[in-house]
């Protein structure tokens, strides 16, 4: 199991990814109400694939996070993701987005070394 987590300000947001063979499953959480929001699949052969649950928008965060592991990771993935930050800023927002690349870019290097 890989565990990253980061900050900015008052967001935090954790990713825990777990190996199933050469496959991976991959859970980001953080806020102030960590939750189920969206959920993407894909692999680097295929197309990915995302559910949003109704008033949810994760899933440009699982669309991002899937678009860089699409180019950079050979396994098939699964992306779940709910975060939710009370009153969030249009800042916050953008702080959200760039701290989940980071993650997955970390992730990736990560795998790229354990050979996976």
């Amino acid at each position: 199991m890989i565990q990253i987590t980061r900050k900015r300000n008052r967001l935090e947001i954790k990713m825990m990814a777990v190996s199933m063979g050469n496959d991976l499953c991959i859970i980001l959480t953080g806020g102030d109400s960590p939750h189920l929001g969206a959920v993407t699949v894909g692999s680097c052969t295929e197309a990915f694939r995302t559910f949003t649950f109704k008033k949810h928008k994760e899933n440009v965060i699982t669309d991002l996070f899937s678009s860089i592991l699409k180019r950079k990771y050979k396994g098939n993935f699964a992306i779940c993701c709910g975060i939710h930050l009370d009153n969030i800023s249009s800042e916050e927002i953008n702080y959200s987005f760039e701290l989940c690349q980071e993650i997955a870019e970390e992730l990736c290097i990560m795998l790229r070394s354990k050979n996976i």
